[in-house]
């Protein structure tokens, strides 16, 4: 690894642990599963197959997280939502990574672009973002599983 990929890793890493907004953590991921996914398509054009793999397996794994962290309990119909569509995306990209075909990716792209838009846009309540900074300071850990950098 670079000296440049390491500044850009401890920078993100820096980032996501000090950041209190859950909302931010969630758009920072959809963030990270667009970048990997678009890296991923234009490595499938190019027929680079290994980095096309690596750049989706890191996309999946991003939505995967989204996915083990939703609240079916308290989320109702919107976490139900969520999870099927999570679940849609990352069977299109399996496929994608396994057909090496763009159409599963041109598919999803949109969708994703729309939901990271949505969760940007948000209003989040003075109390509701005062929560969640107390939740997230709690629940940092040095053994985080999201990796937005690659």
């Amino acid at each position: 690894m670079t000296s440049h990929n390491l500044g850009v890793n401890a920078y993100a890493k820096t980032k996501v642990s000090t950041t209190t907004n859950q909302q931010d953590l969630i758009v920072m991921a959809y963030d990270g599963i667009l970048k990997f996914l678009k890296m991923g398509r234009e490595h499938l054009l190019a027929n680079e197959f290994e980095q096309k793999y690596n750049n989706l397996c890191k996309a999946r794994a991003i939505i995967e997280e989204l996915a083990s962290t939703l609240n079916m309990d308290k989320g109702g119909e919107i976490a139900k939502n969520l999870w099927n569509l999570y679940l849609h995306f990352m069977s299109r990209i399996t496929e994608a990574n396994i057909r090496h075909v763009v159409a599963p990716l041109d598919e999803i792209i949109p969708i994703i672009e729309d939901l990271r838009d949505g969760w940007a846009k948000m209003e989040v309540s003075k109390e509701d973002a005062e929560m969640q900074a107390l939740n997230r300071r709690a629940a940092i850990s040095p053994s985080s599983h999201l990796n937005f950098t690659g």
